[in-house]
This record gives C-alpha cells, sequence and structure tokens, in this order.
C-alpha cells in the first residue's frame, strides 16, 4: 500500500500507523489452504477483512481478480470447497464425518453483490464441491448486511476453520473487533 506523506503505514498491516493492529494478531497454523478470490474493488477499503485473514493465517492466498483468466495461475486442489450458500451447497463437513476435510477452502470477498458476481464469472468455482456454515453464529461485522446469517470474509472463515479444524475463533474475532475499536 503506497504510503501517504501526511498518514505513514505500518509495513506489517499496512493500516495506518495511528491504528495499527499488529499487537492484536495471533498467528494461526491452520492446515487447509485458504484461498480468498477478491473482487479488486476490495483491495483498497479499510474494512477489509480479507487482509486481516492474511495477517492471521499461516496458510492464506489472496488473489485479486474479477473474469476466470485473473485466476488461471492458481492452484486449485482437487478436492478443494467453495464456501458460497447457494440452493446447491451443502453444509461444510465436520472433522468426524466419514470423508476428510478439504485441503483448500475457496472464499469470495466482496459485498454480496460483488461475490455473486464472482460467483457468476468464474464458472470453473461450479465444477468445485460447493458449502455453506450451517447455522453460523449472528455477525459482529459492523457494516450493513441484507440478511441475519449474512458474514464477513473473516467471519465465515473463521467458523469454517471452527468446524474443519476444531480452530478456536476468538483470536480472529478479537482482531475483527479490534479493528472496529480502531474506527473503521
Amino acid at each position: 500500500m503506497p504510503e501517504s506523506p501526511r498518514r505513514p503505514y505500518c509495513p506489517t498491516c499496512h493500516y495506518p500507523l495511528r491504528v495499527c493492529l499488529c499487537d492484536s494478531v495471533t498467528r494461526i497454523d491452520n492446515n487447509c489452504q485458504i484461498l480468498i478470490l477478491q473482487h479488486p474493488s476490495e483491495v483498497s477499503v479499510a474494512k477489509n477483512t480479507a487482509r486481516l485473514l492474511a495477517l492471521s493465517l499461516n496458510h492464506c492466498t489472496i488473489a485479486i481478480g474479477e473474469q476466470p483468466a485473473d485466476f488461471q495461475h492458481l492452484s486449485i486442489a482437487d478436492d478443494a470447497v467453495v464456501l458460497y450458500p447457494n440452493p446447491h451447497s451443502q453444509p461444510l463437513s465436520i472433522p468426524n464425518a466419514p470423508t476428510a476435510p478439504p485441503s483448500q477452502l475457496i472464499l469470495l470477498d466482496g459485498t454480496w453483490r460483488k461475490a455473486y458476481k464472482l460467483w457468476c464469472s468464474n464458472p470453473w468455482l461450479h465444477q468445485l464441491a460447493i458449502a455453506h456454515l450451517d447455522s453460523p453464529p449472528p455477525s459482529t461485522y459492523q457494516r450493513c448486511a441484507k440478511g441475519e446469517q449474512q458474514l464477513s470474509t473473516l467471519e465465515a472463515c473463521t467458523y469454517a476453520l471452527s468446524v474443519l479444524e476444531g480452530c478456536d475463533p476468538q483470536p480472529l474475532l478479537s482482531l475483527l473487533a479490534a479493528r472496529q475499536r480502531a474506527g473503521f
């Protein structure tokens, strides 16, 4: 992120120094590779929760784009699962299920409208397993959401890792709360 002469940025978290979140980040050694397909309009948004995930998760990649050509360079696992609630999605599996948890989880990052556009513009995603969170807790993310179960990318990933790997959701939720207390 470019540094403004009037506003210096932290070189690690890339937030303005006055609201640096580095002290709130807890590194999480997740096993599942998290791949976030981020709509280009989300990159410079201050409330960018995908950036918080990348700071916290040891296995997290953000790919910015909108069309299939933007994502051609990505390595997609054979057992990858797209976390995207729709009429064809299945509840995300728990660790003791008869099948192993996926090695890769793909999330779409953007407003609901832009995530839908990512979904529609990338039919290759439709060929993968599609899952949703079964009864997630209400969102604590401060933004306009149309549905009660609409979560930020950080919240969706947090709860998915909790289901898939038994990860404690608190470190990531505390980071989101710290970001919101910082006023953005």
